[in-house]
């Protein structure tokens, strides 16, 4: 059955069965319980408003992984355009550190604002777990801005 959770101004979000959700300092965390990994929601507010969002999604993903020095390539960026919101999502994984991990990270944006999901887990269990975060992320849906 799941859940409804509505962020007030930013977006609905729908959390299948054994997921929750809390806040913290600036973002909020998606968690299962014996679950190898959580999800990480970052709230943005445009200030450069002129972009189309599915172009802004892949420079804020772009700037996000060099600002934090990741190494990537940028033809591995998939982008999706959603009419009124667009889409940027890479996965990388980190074998060479002694804690591997494999990141998927996404932004979803639409006219206003910007959203950052990172989904974190060791490498060793990717499958179910990232494909039902993935699910979750799909169906996060913006509510609609009093902005526009």
């Amino acid at each position: 059955m799941g859940k409804k959770v509505t962020y007030e101004r930013w977006i609905n979000l729908f959390l299948p069965d054994g997921w929750s959700e809390r806040e913290e300092m600036g973002f909020v965390l998606l968690e299962k319980e014996n679950w190898p990994g959580m999800v990480q929601l970052t709230f943005i507010e445009r200030d450069e408003i002129e972009t189309p969002p599915a172009e802004a999604a892949k420079i804020y993903l772009e700037d996000t992984l060099e600002e934090r020095d990741v190494l990537f390539p940028r033809e591995a960026i998939r982008t999706d355009n959603r009419g009124d919101a667009g889409e940027a999502v890479i996965d990388y994984t980190n074998t060479e550190s002694k804690d591997p991990a494999h990141w998927r990270i996404w932004f979803l944006v639409d006219k206003t604002r910007a959203i950052m999901a990172a989904y974190i887990c060791d490498p060793a269990y990717d499958g179910q777990q990232i494909d039902e975060a993935a699910r979750i992320v799909a169906d996060l849906e913006f509510i609609p801005s009093t902005n526009d």
